[in-house]
């Protein structure tokens, strides 16, 4: 499918919303990136105050209490490996003429995060098993890792923005292969496509619900339930770490309780740990649903390179 034949047909509006989805969800990495792995939630209001996007953080402030600093290369308006993800992605549909290939998206991961190339900062488990996977194997298929974590998901904005939302389980399956990650994947790739295609908050809980089996219902039910207590709080209880049972809930619960996506960005640090794995489908989904702040967005440092490329597949 041709990106821009599809934006032609739906029109500017659609336009507009497919370019929120990826702007959104990159803006709202870039902005997590200063407290991103701080478990401590005082210590982030303390530093982070009532605006805590695009802080500036050295390693002494991750210092006696649960975290790990594993941004020392960044700068804010940077992003973390989840928003290369996506980037790398956006860049292989670009190269694929907007079309999925998968030998095409291997290539540019490898070439992106693999030895020697373009790529300078933390990487995760789920990319370097899939580099490792990638080494000595044909680059047509999914080579992903044994992997429950957000970096499955992290990609998946862009892919929906395209409409190629048929070919989600393949792009998940390149950096994620286990249950979880094709079911929380399914379930993401929902709130995905419901949100580009006009719903609402409501609706995207409820798309999200709709997705789910057993083994996830549970959780995303309580996050559901649980509208009178804050994100901060529940986030808690479900889990601060990169597990995709523990982040997915979370963008769930936030989604029913903020107003805005400044408000659904500012809480999700604020909530802490992960932070940053959360922000791609929680940015992206708030982004089609509120639009994206230009004043945010004027800080993202790739900026340029974000909008050449959604240029180029009619976003």
């Amino acid at each position: 499918m041709q990106i821009a034949v599809r934006s032609k047909d739906n029109g500017a509006k659609a336009m507009t919303t497919n370019r929120n989805l990826v702007t959104g969800a990159l803006i709202a990495d870039a902005a997590s990136l200063g407290l991103h792995w701080l478990y401590d939630q005082p210590r982030i209001a303390e530093l982070g105050g009532e605006n805590p996007e695009f802080c500036a953080t050295t390693a002494q402030d991750f210092d006696g209490v649960p975290a790990y600093f594993a941004h020392p290369l960044k700068q804010p308006g940077d992003l973390t490996q989840y928003g290369e993800q996506l980037m790398v992605l956006l860049s292989a549909l670009a190269q694929s003429g907007g079309t999925y290939d998968q030998k095409v998206y291997n290539a540019a991961f490898v070439a992106h995060f693999g030895y020697g190339g373009t790529f300078v900062g933390y990487i995760d488990h789920a990319t370097r098993e899939t580099l490792e996977n990638l080494a000595g194997n044909a680059l047509d298929t999914p080579c992903g890792a044994n992997d429950l974590q957000l970096p499955a998901i992290a990609k998946l904005p862009a892919l929906v923005a395209a409409g190629l939302e048929d070919r989600a389980s393949d792009a998940i399956r390149t950096t994620n292969v286990s249950h979880a990650a094709d079911k929380y994947g399914a379930v993401a790739t929902a709130m995905l496509v419901t949100a580009r295609d006009g719903g609402s908050a409501s609706d995207i809980v409820d798309a999200a619900m709709a997705a789910a089996d057993d083994d996830t219902l549970s959780r995303l039910e309580l996050a559901r339930a649980s509208t009178d207590r804050s994100n901060q709080e529940l986030t808690t209880e479900l889990g601060l770490a990169c597990e995709l049972e523990s982040g997915v809930p979370s963008v769930l619960h936030n989604l029913l309780t903020s107003m805005s996506y400044k408000d659904a960005i500012r809480t999700n640090i604020l909530s802490g740990g992960d932070s940053c794995g959360r922000a791609l489908l929680l940015g992206a989904v708030c982004g089609a649903l509120y639009g994206v702040p230009q004043e945010w967005l004027d800080r993202l440092n790739n900026k340029s390179r974000v909008q050449s490329l959604m240029d180029q597949l009619g976003l």
